[in-house]
């Protein structure tokens, strides 16, 4: 057997969005390790073994890659929930494997964190107090102007999880959730709204496409925009600091005469690209694999 037949990956979430990536590996003769924490997951015929455990159980995860002799040599991916990442990157040191270290996933998950690392890299972002309770966040309106809007975004919100967006005069009529959970864990994110353009911008590589937010079309519009007035040095500088450099990385921005903000940082496999793909007879799934398992960046120009 050749060494690509016996290339081994551990495929971390066997749901229905991740099985063209299962259908291209099986394409290319990897052996696949799927993992998913639903026993009947319809990427489970696909894999050449697979257990049932989720992406949050490293420990078992790492047990399972010793018994198939996981080395630097083997690949591990995931197309699930951005959570995932962080399975895979713990599996990925363990075994030696190329990938982004933990502490740098954890970091783009958490919005306290990237909210701090932005502005020291010259990133800009909305004017952003941190809160953990209704008292502290009376205390934190101070800072902003009463008739402005703002959003409050719990550090881990997922949408709709833990995001509002109100009036600062007229917070005391909304409703908000001071527990914790996997989605709030300790802060609130109290950030001014930044009125402008809204646009999910996908980089790979030298390349991008921009994203209308709102209307999920993809425009030309802001493109040239975007390069002259810094955003995309911006993005590339943020993407480079966290060792993501080989991956396709969305941001989402705001653009307005005055200049712009960074809002959040995303590495699951982008919807908007995806579906374009998908309209124009595209096989994201092959050029997406191409570009992180073997750093190719093979995707027709034609989704720029």
């Amino acid at each position: 057997m050749n060494d690509i037949a016996t290339r081994k990956i551990i495929f971390i979430g066997c749901n229905y969005d991740q099985l063209p990536y299962l259908a291209e590996l099986r394409q290319r003769n990897f052996f696949i390790v799927g993992i998913d924490k639903n026993p009947d997951a319809p990427g489970r015929s696909l894999c050449d073994v697979f257990y049932e455990i989720g992406y949050d159980e490293i420990k078992a995860m790492i047990r399972i890659g010793e018994n198939h002799e996981f080395g630097p040599k083997d690949k591990v991916f995931t197309a699930a929930a951005q959570f995932a990442h962080i399975g895979a990157a713990s599996f990925a040191a363990y075994f030696g494997c190329s990938y982004p270290n933990v502490a740098d996933i954890d970091s783009c998950l958490d919005k306290v964190a990237y909210y701090k690392v932005f502005p020291e890299i010259g990133v800009p972002i909305p004017l952003t107090k941190l809160v953990q309770s209704k008292d502290g966040l009376k205390i934190a309106f101070k800072k902003f102007n009463p008739d402005t809007f703002c959003y409050l975004k719990s550090d881990y919100s997922k949408n709709p999880n833990y995001v509002y967006r109100f009036k600062v005069s007229a917070y005391e009529e909304q409703e908000i959730f001071w527990g914790r959970d996997r989605y709030l864990r300790e802060y609130y994110i109290l950030q001014e709204e930044f009125l402008g353009s809204s646009l999910r911008i996908n980089l790979y590589g030298n390349r991008c496409n921009v994203y209308d937010f709102n209307t999920g079309l993809k425009t030309d519009a802001f493109k040239s925009v975007a390069e002259s007035i810094g955003v995309l040095k911006a993005l590339r500088k943020i993407r480079s600091h966290y060792g993501m450099d080989r991956w396709l990385i969305k941001f989402d921005i705001i653009i307005n005469e005055d200049g712009f903000v960074v809002l959040d940082i995303g590495m699951d496999p982008p919807f908007r690209m995806n579906r374009s793909s998908q309209e124009n007879g595209i096989n994201f799934a092959r050029h997406y694999l191409d570009h992180y398992l073997d750093n190719i960046i093979s995707y027709p120009l034609s989704l720029d």
